[in-house]
């Protein structure tokens, strides 16, 4: 990505960058550094380092990072050049867990992970499956469970040696207009993996997970359904609006 160009113009922040010039890294005639020692130390030196985290983003900086994400395409490094090349047969997904269950979702349709937030219930309308409405960010979303939907039975205890930082999460998912927000028990990450990688479900397995499962992927030892968000989604609309 290349936020440079003749049409886009960036105006960082001019810094009082001082340590280069009467510093440490300068003539060291500032008289400062008799008391803090190194410019490391001094609130010029913090400040200037605020300054540069608290920056505005380039314009689009999310959607082209959510669009480089989602790509079907792989980045990989190129041995010793640090280059990045593309290839065609790679798909991007967020793991996460439900219960004992391990589940994938493409990142093309992952929106945002959240701390658990407040679900309200509604009147002859909430059930095991539509939980109620989620405020995110000052929006009103419908939560479902996904639990409920592929059929998995609730667990309640953690598995062991589980992150304890990773703890239970809301997960938004969906497209702009049709946005859903899922409860689950822990997000492990994104990760890429090859579409050899992919492999097919088993045809001897009947539980609604497996239906809803595009193939399986071999992750850390451990069985990962990759979702059919496609699917997943129109069965909530057909099943809820």
């Amino acid at each position: 990505m290349d936020y440079l160009t003749d049409e886009t113009t960036i105006n960082y922040p001019v810094l009082n960058d001082c340590w280069n010039r009467i510093g440490v890294m300068g003539d060291r005639s500032c008289g400062e550094l008799k008391a803090v020692i190194h410019c490391r130390n001094c609130a010029v030196y913090s400040t200037a380092g605020r300054s540069l985290f608290e920056r505005s983003a380039p314009t689009d900086y999310l959607k082209e990072w959510t669009d480089v994400l989602a790509d079907t395409s792989t980045e990989q490094a190129d041995s010793g050049q640090g280059a990045i090349v593309r290839s065609t047969d790679a798909i991007s997904i967020m793991i996460f867990r439900l219960g004992q269950e391990l589940l994938a979702l493409p990142v093309r349709v992952l929106q945002e992970v959240t701390h658990p937030c407040v679900i309200h219930t509604l009147p002859h309308r909430s059930n095991h499956l539509f939980l109620g409405l989620v405020n995110i960010r000052g929006e009103t979303l419908l939560c479902a469970s996904l639990g409920s939907l592929l059929g998995l039975e609730s667990v309640e205890t953690r598995p062991p040696k589980a992150n304890p930082l990773n703890l239970k999460r809301m997960v938004v998912a969906g497209r702009e207009e049709n946005r859903w927000v899922f409860p689950v028990d822990e997000v492990h990450g994104i990760y890429r993996f090859h579409l050899n990688e992919l492999k097919e479900t088993p045809v001897v397995i009947s539980k609604a997970t497996e239906a809803y499962t595009k193939g399986v992927i071999n992750w850390q030892d451990k069985k990962v359904n990759y979702l059919d968000s496609d699917l997943l989604f129109y069965t909530l609309n057909r099943r809820i609006l």
